[in-house]
């Protein structure tokens, strides 16, 4: 099958409402590749925050003991933002909820905020990014099943279809050349799977779903000297491919 190819690459597996202006991944490993290919890998994934009409952030501010801890939420999952504005900010303040929306970032911003973050000594501030729980429960399942402690799994998961014998990943054509798709839904790594299995169906028995941390792989981008790691793919979710696709203006008809 043409589509589909075998690809080696090592991984590392692995309060109150106030607003902050532009100004969970604050643990990454420092920067030891170029931040370009980074912030490149992250451009095409959307996630999702809150901000007020002046394009601030929503921070929520709890005390942590004898300090406080203010937090700026991402949410992978544009229904996940909606309903925490839905749900525990309309109900705390539904006045102030009514000036909040659901604004779109890249990954790669939300990426270098936290690289900003970092670089600032005792700055209180955490970025959060939220996975789907659904996806989540999903990656648990499949760790479970595998022999490992899927319970313990905190991260933000993706499903990365491979080759159970030796190194190797499931590749896509992407233009001219072909990419390692790592997904956000099992169902997406499922579906590339199924169609590999159609047309190599001797081949079915030796593939699989593996599970990886989003943080695993920045690091991995961040640290890692395997030029294959360039050819790493996110790719998003159906909801945030269909939101990405509502921005686009309808060809004109011909």
């Amino acid at each position: 099958m043409k589509l589909l190819v075998r690809w080696g690459v090592t991984l590392g597996l692995a309060g109150s409402v106030m607003f902050a202006g532009i100004s969970g991944m604050n643990n990454l490993q420092a920067i030891a590749l170029p931040q370009e290919q980074v912030v490149k890998t992250l451009q095409e994934v959307p996630v999702f925050t809150l901000t007020n009409p002046k394009g601030e952030f929503v921070v929520i501010s709890r005390k942590n003991e004898s300090k406080t801890i203010s937090q700026i939420g991402f949410f992978i999952s544009k229904k996940d933002a909606q309903g925490f504005l839905d749900g525990r900010l309309k109900k705390e303040n539904p006045q102030l909820a009514s000036t909040i929306q659901v604004r779109p970032v890249s990954l790669a911003d939300y990426y270098k905020l936290v690289v900003e973050n970092n670089k600032k000594k005792d700055s209180g501030v955490v970025f959060t990014l939220v996975p789907a729980k659904q996806q989540v429960d999903s990656a648990r399942t499949i760790l479970t099943s595998s022999g490992k402690q899927g319970q313990q799994f905190n991260g933000i998961p993706l499903f990365v279809p491979k080759f159970k014998q030796g190194n190797s990943y499931l590749t896509i054509p992407q233009g001219n050349e072909r990419f390692i798709p790592f997904y956000f839904e099992k169902e997406q790594a499922v579906a590339l799977l199924e169609a590999f299995k159609k047309a190599k169906p001797q081949e079915a028995a030796n593939t699989e779903i593996q599970v990886v941390d989003l943080y695993g792989v920045i690091d991995t981008l961040n640290s890692s000297n395997d030029p294959s790691t360039s050819k790493i793919f996110l790719f998003p979710s159906r909801e945030s491919i269909d939101f990405i696709r509502s921005l686009v203006p309808n060809s004109p008809k011909k």
